[in-house]
């Protein structure tokens, strides 16, 4: 192997290594942290730049142009989704009365 393969080896093992880094934090955001929106946030950040690392240390992995569109294909539609759920989830959990700062309890006066 040439010098510049294992530049490429070890940069992608150090991304791979990092977004699997970020993934573990936000499990452990989400387990940790009392507040829905705090949760929120742990699982979106995470999410997103552990998903986002990975996808960079696989492309740089893979060495194919063909499969790198397909990795920045589904990361954009799993950046889209997840931003999507978020949004859902939190208007359901408004619209099911709990209070997003982690109170829980009724709606007041029938407003959000």
């Amino acid at each position: 192997m040439t010098t510049l393969q294992w530049i490429r080896l070890l940069l992608g093992g150090v991304l791979v290594l990092g977004g699997a880094f970020f993934f573990i934090t936000a499990v452990v955001g989400n387990y940790r942290f009392q507040n829905m929106l705090y949760r929120m946030h742990a699982a979106g950040v995470g999410d997103t730049l552990g998903l986002g690392l990975l996808v960079c240390g696989l492309a740089l992995l893979s060495g194919s142009v063909v499969f790198t569109l397909k990795l920045v294909l589904v990361l954009l539609l799993l950046w889209l989704g997840g931003a999507v759920s978020s949004h859902l989830i939190l208007h359901m959990e408004m619209d099911n009365g709990r209070n997003p700062n982690g109170t829980g309890g009724e709606k007041e006066n029938g407003k959000r």
